[in-house]
């Protein structure tokens, strides 16, 4: 088997696991490990978008048979999405890639603070849904998205805990359908200005499904705040990594 798809395929496993477990962290992970193939950034964010977006879209569809996923925030957050991560990939070409890697890494590190510091805290909010900063905080997803190929659900998952009435588990399969949405507008656009390499995508893809459907099972058996404490250590790693590989060579 070709090296690239076995590496691809590990790479989507990866991401599809971290959606299917928390909703949230796929393409934080999936886009430093498709940098460490020597794709270009703008490949690696257009390619890490489509991936996110099919290994998520496998992850809901289950979880919306089961009548987890909340379909009113989804279309507040994906209408307000969509249309900042257009901007945002017409504002990413503006921005040198130093920045691009450097403004990611800081996203990450932002992200893993937010969840260690989250795993101890109870939800917050049990009244009824907030359509207000639903749509802004989609619009931001939208943005950073674009911008740095993110699918956004490491803000999507607090924001629905915050701002709706629903559980863990419907979160994370709220957050997977919105990710879905978004992300894979945003992979369209990147399709209307390149050709990403097929092998890779498809290698992703598998692999994603694969670890999508298996994170959905874990899911309801790990305890939320010990998983959320080691997704932040992981995160830490990978920002730092990233940092080492691209801004110190």
């Amino acid at each position: 088997m070709d090296l690239l798809l076995i590496e691809a395929l590990v790479i989507g496993g990866v991401l599809g696991l971290l959606l299917g477990l928390t909703g949230a962290g796929g393409s934080l992970v999936a886009l430093p490990l498709l940098l460490s193939l020597h794709l270009p950034l703008r490949d690696a964010i257009g390619v890490s978008l489509g991936a996110v977006a099919l290994s998520a879209a496998i992850g809901a569809i289950p979880r919306a048979r089961q009548g987890m996923v909340a379909w009113r925030p989804v279309l507040l957050l994906a209408i307000s999405g969509l249309p900042g991560n257009a901007v945002g990939q017409w504002v990413g070409r503006f921005i040198p890639e130093t920045a691009l890697i450097l403004g990611f890494c800081l996203l990450v590190l932002w992200s893993a603070w937010r969840m260690w510091r989250g795993a101890a805290l109870p939800k917050i909010h049990d009244g009824p849904l907030r359509s207000a900063p639903l749509v802004m905080i989609g619009a931001g997803v939208g943005l950073l998205s674009g911008v740095m190929g993110v699918g956004g659900g490491f803000l999507v998952v607090p924001a629905l805990l915050w701002y709706t009435p629903l559980s863990m588990l419907a979160a994370t399969a709220t957050s997977m359908a919105v990710i879905a949405l978004v992300s894979g507008g945003g992979f369209l656009l990147y399709l209307t200005g390149a050709q990403p390499p097929m092998a890779l995508l498809g290698g992703l893809a598998a692999g994603g499904a694969v670890g999508v459907l298996w994170g959905n099972r874990l899911a309801t058996r790990l305890r939320g705040a010990t998983l959320q404490r080691l997704f932040a250590l992981m995160l830490v790693a990978v920002s730092l990594s990233l940092a080492a590989q691209k801004l110190l060579s």
